[in-house]
């Protein structure tokens, strides 16, 4: 059985009492990095010893393991499968279901940061960005309206590219308009710089600093030019690079505040546009639902003892989004299959209608089945369906405006649906 691969920073303790010597512990890592399996880049991380002392001298490598081949193959077929099993679902169940990851990612991109957030307001926002066309329509500020647009830019697979420093900065300010305190602007040229009175910026907390990025703007430059090149390379699988792109970018920290946040939304951009949208709009909330060892792992990833080597991070972040990827397909088959339930409990409820005609039968059998598929794949109310939308579908179905209204009308008499807003109208189906 082949010995166990592990962390460089753990080698050295393998056999107790014989503590290896530098020049052995060196061969090591040559042999790694030089290795037919190893995927080196040409990203250079600044990473801390035990002393706290830095450098940026090793270049970032991943060693193509079994495991790591496995964690690539399910993560592949993961995201075959939820589109497998989107593909057969209605658009409107479709849409619902997006709908609330987004409602979860932006909730817990924040919240990873502190920054709490109101499920009413991102729902308003969601359902509001639905609607609107023209991206040059002017509107009145409101907190998170651009990170929610942007978001919901990935679905229409809108382009975003990254050429230059400057590109980064304007998905920054874009993303996070609104959102960063005056105080926490950068202030430098592009990115932030040093700061005054000699501060050192850290990332976790007083009790537990995870890591300290570099100092001044010239280095963050450094750094995101090889950053750029790396991004847009042709040579690695999607997902290595992707996951590769966080660390650095996490690990450059280029602004004073909202890293995180535009870390997380790059890597969703990336994972939207490359595999499918659900597991793209379910980064932050896998990475929320693991964040010590989230947070474990990029201390472990950023010790100079381990020289840049990202195969154990890679591997543990897979694993992070693999779980998601299950709880999202699990809850797309468990909705499935209660639709499939629902629609069966509705059509016996409109065939009881007697006193309705054929086509005021259809019109709410239609409309039934389009609440019922916003209940069933919906989280939050809030980002339930408008009636204006399901008057808007059944007039592509050839059903009146005037019907519809009439229709929702009777199934409220009937108490097979109520109103949980006027202003915009959404009803709820109340029988499921």
């Amino acid at each position: 059985m082949p010995a166990k691969y592990l962390p460089l920073s753990k080698v050295r303790f393998l056999y107790p009492g014989n503590y290896l010597e530098d020049s052995d512990f060196e061969k090591i890592y040559q042999n790694r990095i030089n290795n037919v399996s190893a995927l080196r880049t040409n990203l250079h991380p600044l990473l801390t010893d035990k002393k706290k002392f830095q450098n940026n001298q090793y270049p970032i490598f991943v060693t193509i393991t079994f495991e790591l081949l496995k964690l690539m193959d399910d993560f592949s077929n993961n995201s075959k499968k939820i589109k497998s099993i989107v593909k057969h679902l209605p658009g409107v169940a479709q849409r619902q279901f997006l709908d609330s990851l987004l409602l979860s990612e932006i909730t817990y991109t924040n919240e990873i940061e502190g920054v709490q957030t109101n499920a009413y307001e991102i729902s308003t926002l969601i359902k509001e960005g639905e609607k609107i066309k023209d991206d040059n329509k002017k509107e009145r500020p409101q907190r998170l309206r651009s990170t929610v647009r942007m978001y919901q830019e990935n679905l229409k697979k809108i382009d975003i590219k990254i050429n230059a420093l400057e590109d980064f900065r304007k998905i920054y300010d874009r993303l996070l308009a609104g959102e960063i305190p005056k105080d926490k602007l950068p202030n430098g040229k592009v990115f932030r710089d040093k700061l005054p009175n000699n501060e050192i910026l850290s990332i976790g907390s007083q009790f537990n600093v995870v890591h300290q990025p570099p100092i001044t703007e010239k280095e963050i430059n450094f750094s995101l030019y090889q950053l750029i090149e790396f991004m847009n390379s042709k040579e690695i699988p999607d997902i290595l690079k992707s996951i590769i792109t966080h660390f650095f970018f996490e690990n450059t920290h280029p602004f004073l505040d909202g890293n995180g946040r535009m870390g997380r939304y790059l890597f969703s951009t990336y994972v939207t546009r490359k595999y499918d949208f659900f597991t793209g709009l379910s980064i932050a909330t896998a990475i929320h639902s693991r964040v010590e060892t989230y947070y474990r792992i990029f201390k472990e990833a950023d010790k100079l003892e381990n020289r840049a080597e990202l195969t154990f991070f890679v591997e543990e972040m897979l694993k992070i989004i693999i779980e998601q990827q299950n709880k999202n397909f699990e809850a797309l088959d468990e909705a499935k299959s209660k639709l499939e339930e629902a629609k069966k409990k509705i059509e016996g409820k409109v065939k009881s209608f007697g006193n309705l005609t054929e086509k005021q039968k259809g019109a709410a059998l239609q409309t039934l089945i389009y609440l019922a598929e916003s209940k069933l794949f919906t989280s939050n109310e809030h980002l339930g369906i408008r009636d204006e939308t399901i008057k808007k579908l059944n007039s592509e179905n050839k059903i009146s405006l005037r019907r519809t209204q009439e229709i929702i009308k009777i199934l409220e008499e009937k108490e097979l649906i109520k109103q949980v807003s006027a202003r915009p109208k959404q009803h709820v189906i109340t029988f499921l």
